[in-house]
């Protein structure tokens, strides 16, 4: 069959008409590809964002610590995943994205901690998630849906717009649901960056917001002692620190690192606590 033949008038007109088609599907229905727990079967997915938005009334701020009266921290971990990260994974490129060895530690020296789940971090390790949100020594928080960035120039993550970012995080309320059965009462922003606009955003949905005033610095750090002197150096009473959970190439000695802080800090006298408990809530 000749090329002329194939594209005949009235089969070009047919590929053009379905191209416009797909195009205006896709148009109308794009934020299913980007969220796609938004409208997956999820329990009373219609109604708990606004029950826990009516149950916990807070206002827009920014955690960053908590009281300084007491000799207490709150050591955090963020589970990041991105659509490229999941990519790897899929391909083999990386083993895994979660360091078992720092829940391992924590076990280990009965050590209290917040860790904020990615969505497709859940979505990808739903068992974990489980197990993680029901251990006594853990607390959940919510680290957006695909770990895009909220403002423009923040460590190279991509950028979601002021629109969609109710999209981002009640995607990632619901993936997290969805695995663990818990809805989190924390949001962290990816890479700590935000604008006025985000954070008035998120509050409405209930959620308080918690960053850190210690940044462990174990991103894409092989040098466990510069991790180590990050914590030590720069923690008081009340300090949120903030480390990563998901190891692979992107935080490949938290773990080392962690094995040396927390003997360190308990020889200080520093008492371990939740988000929760640090804050009083």
């Amino acid at each position: 069959m000749s090329t002329k033949t194939f594209l005949s008038k009235p089969r070009l007109l047919f590929l053009l008409l379905s191209l416009a088609i797909l195009l205006w599907f896709i148009v109308l229905n794009y934020k299913d590809f980007i969220y796609p727990q938004l409208h997956s079967k999820q329990p009373s997915p219609k109604d708990y964002i606004e029950k826990v938005a009516k149950n916990l009334p807070v206002k827009p701020e920014v955690i960053e610590h908590g009281p300084r009266d007491k000799k207490r921290v709150a050591l955090t971990f963020d589970a990041d995943m991105t659509p490229a990260m999941a990519y790897m994974l899929k391909k083999r490129i990386v083993k895994s994205w979660y360091n078992k060895g720092v829940k391992d530690t924590l076990d280990k020296e009965n050590i209290k901690a917040t860790i904020f789940l990615g969505g497709l971090w859940s979505k990808t390790y739903p068992k974990e998630a489980y197990d993680l949100a029901h251990d006594p020594l853990i607390e959940i928080g919510n680290h957006s849906y695909n770990h895009n960035a909220f403002k423009k120039g923040c460590f190279e993550l991509g950028v979601i717009d002021d629109s969609t970012d109710k999209n981002e995080v009640e995607a990632a309320q619901l993936a997290i649901f969805s695995a663990t059965g818990i809805t989190p009462k924390y949001f962290r922003f990816p890479g700590g960056c935000f604008e006025k606009i985000d954070v008035e955003t998120i509050s409405k949905l209930g959620l308080k917001i918690v960053h850190w005033d210690v940044a462990a610095g174990d991103g894409f750090n092989k040098d466990i002692p510069s991790i180590v002197r990050k914590v030590l150096n720069n923690v008081h009473n009340g300090s949120i620190v903030v480390f990563h959970i998901h190891d692979g190439p992107y935080a490949p000695k938290t773990n080392d690192a962690l094995v040396k802080i927390i003997p360190e800090l308990k020889k200080q006298g520093y008492e371990f606590v939740k988000v929760s408990e640090l804050l009083r809530l």
